[in-house]
């Protein structure tokens, strides 16, 4: 059935004439032009309603979990919003109504006078307030596998559908049902990945959840054994382990709920050196029991920016505190700095560190949420979390490492969000 299909519509376009031609190049420009699913089909069935000199027209889908039909498109002359709204309501067993039987059949068919054809959905009618004089209806179809059913209605100037509109409005269906196969093709791949991803993101959360409720276990332990027999060192030690795991899990919960839903920025005019002096200021103590000395080198070309202060005061304490813990035992310096892009409207900040670096395999992985190279130490959300941060202000994070010779992030930031460059 599928091959005699196929074949049917390349004899139709062999015989469409210069017009019709046209008309197919005109649709085929614009599967390469829109990409917003909805409007391509409108434009689509704007054309066969045009070049067949309908009224209206309308394109049914097929949902094959209740092998019924559906209306997704519906235009008039007018594109009124309400009728289309109504005609969404309205669902068509296959055999049930023209379109319906089209859909069984899986052959194109012309009604000259709908109104006392028994298989005419009077409903569709009745919900819009359309009179349905004449009918052309055509199957979707792609590899044997039906889409939906293309229609237009009420020939203008009176009578019926020609040949010449049948096979026209079979190599349009053709098109349409490309569009739809690719479209679902496609929204199957991103569901597939997105379930992969979920199920990667529990393992990975999972995993770091366990780690932390192990570390917060063994505090509690020592923190009781303390209180019992009265070993202040040892209340101490437990109460330390508590608080920063309950530190980890919070962070952990903040980082998954920032990694798990788009945002967009919330832009204020920052001073730059000065959100760079206070995360610097910030992280000294904690830095200073690592032996890391933490530095700022601040450019006089950098001053205000319009940016998320939050956000990327986020972004400079997760880069910071990796460039500590890569410094090791041995201690070590991280250099916050500031710099001018070559790149017009944008700036640079880098945070470099003296620490063991990285390898080419571990640099690919960093934007991953839940990978960390810090085992139970870390949560494998930070640098993903900031890359997302970064990606949302329009900018991106370029890498430069070696092992054993340190590792700097480069944060390229524009000064301001596009709009506001012209």
């Amino acid at each position: 059935m599928t091959e005699a299909l196929d074949n049917r519509n390349g004899s139709r376009l062999a015989a469409a004439d210069g017009s019709d031609v046209e008309t197919f190049l005109r649709i085929e420009r614009f599967l390469g032009s829109i990409s917003d699913l909805d409007h391509l089909l409108e434009v689509i069935i704007a054309e066969a309603r045009d070049v067949t000199l309908a009224d209206a027209g309308s394109l049914l889908l097929y949902d094959a979990a209740t092998d019924e039909l559906y209306f997704d498109v519906a235009l008039g002359r007018a594109e009124e919003t309400d009728v289309q709204r109504m005609l969404k309501r309205i669902r068509v067993k296959r055999g049930e109504g023209i379109a319906g039987v089209v859909a069984q059949t899986l052959a194109p068919l012309s009604i000259r006078d709908a109104q006392h054809d028994p298989r005419l959905l009077k409903l569709a009618d009745k919900q819009s307030g359309f009179v349905t004089e004449s009918l052309l209806a055509v199957p979707m179809v792609r590899g044997g596998k039906l889409l939906g059913v293309l229609e237009v209605l009420n020939k203008r100037g009176g009578g019926g559908f020609t040949e010449r509109d049948e096979k026209i409005l079979t190599v349009i269906a053709a098109q349409a049902a490309l569009v739809l196969e690719n479209a679902q093709l496609y929204a199957e791949s991103v569901r597939q990945a997105r379930l992969s991803a979920l199920g990667q993101g529990i393992a990975g959360a999972a995993h770091c959840i366990k780690n932390i409720l192990n570390a917060i276990d063994g505090g509690a332990f020592i923190l009781e054994r303390g209180v019992g027999k009265g070993e202040l060192d040892r209340i101490a030690k437990g109460w330390e382990i508590l608080k920063r795991n309950m530190g980890l899990m919070r962070s952990l919960v903040l980082d998954m709920l920032t990694y798990s839903k788009d945002r967009q920025p919330e832009y204020e005019t920052v001073d730059v050196g000065e959100l760079c002096q206070a995360v610097a200021q910030a992280v000294q103590d904690s830095a200073a029991q690592k032996q890391v000395t933490v530095k700022v080198e601040l450019s006089e070309q950098v001053r205000e920016a319009r940016l998320d202060p939050n956000g990327l005061r986020r972004c400079l304490l997760n880069l910071i505190g990796n460039g500590a813990d890569a410094c090791g035992e041995k201690g070590g310096e991280v250099t916050l700095r500031t710099v001018l892009s070559s790149r017009e409207h944008f700036f640079e900040i880098r945070v470099k560190d003296s620490g063991c670096g990285m390898s080419p395999e571990v640099q690919k992985k960093l934007s991953q949420a839940f990978f960390s190279t810090k085992g139970s130490k870390g949560t494998g959300l930070g640098l993903a979390v900031t890359y997302k941060l970064i990606r949302e202000h329009g900018g991106e994070i370029e890498v430069q490492s070696q092992e054993g010779s340190g590792t700097e992030f480069i944060l390229k930031l524009p000064f301001a969000p596009k709009e506001m460059h012209g």
